[in-house]
């Protein structure tokens, strides 16, 4: 007859704020104001008192594993000579080549990183061209409109020679900023589906 195995039962978490002084607690290294402050956490937190009764019996278990073993005399002298008869079979030709290898393996995840990144954050740089577009925009055009002199000469900067070229300016204004728009949301689209 199949018996299901009794499951195991995880611990609780502690509270992540104290997992690390609950660690230097109980190796003694904190100060007398943070000792007592986890100390009183612990008094009144179970997952936090349980967490620290099982680092206890971790330690004393490891050391008891531990205690007593010493290596061997000769562990450092057959270390390094293993080490050394692995290197003398390595030639400057071979280390030169791996240098070469790992160098040119850095630089291309580099390249990489790099393209990743400004691709990543491309869509906000476009967005932030199309806000800094508009806000010239309109900083241009809120004392008109507060003053009431709002048309269509009074949108035509003054310092332009002639008609085309400030319906030039205009219009790559206009495209710059429904540009930055329309790219900007691809881009967060596009990762908001991947």
């Amino acid at each position: 007859m199949f018996m299901p195995e009794k499951r195991h039962k995880w611990p609780p978490a502690p509270c992540a704020e104290f997992e690390n002084q609950i660690l230097d607690l109980l190796h003694g290294q904190l100060s007398e104001p943070v000792r007592c402050n986890v100390e009183a956490h612990l008094a009144a937190c179970p997952a936090c008192c349980q967490f620290a009764e099982e680092l206890e019996s971790l330690d004393a278990a490891l050391t008891a594993e531990f205690q007593g073993k010493v290596l061997p005399a000769s562990f450092k002298t057959t270390l390094l000579s293993r080490v050394d008869t692995a290197a003398a079979g390595t030639t400057p030709d071979v280390i030169a080549r791996r240098r070469e290898a790992i160098e040119s393996e850095f630089q291309r995840q580099s390249a990489g990183l790099l393209r990743r990144v400004a691709r990543d954050n491309w869509g906000l740089f476009l967005d932030g061209v199309g806000l800094v577009t508009l806000a010239i925009v309109v900083a241009l055009l809120a004392p008109k409109l507060a003053l009431g002199s709002l048309s269509r000469n009074a949108l035509m900067p003054k310092s332009l020679p002639n008609q085309a070229a400030t319906y030039l300016v205009w219009t790559l204004a206009a495209f710059a900023v429904a540009g930055a728009f329309w790219f900007g949301l691809r881009e967060r689209l596009r990762r908001m589906f991947q």
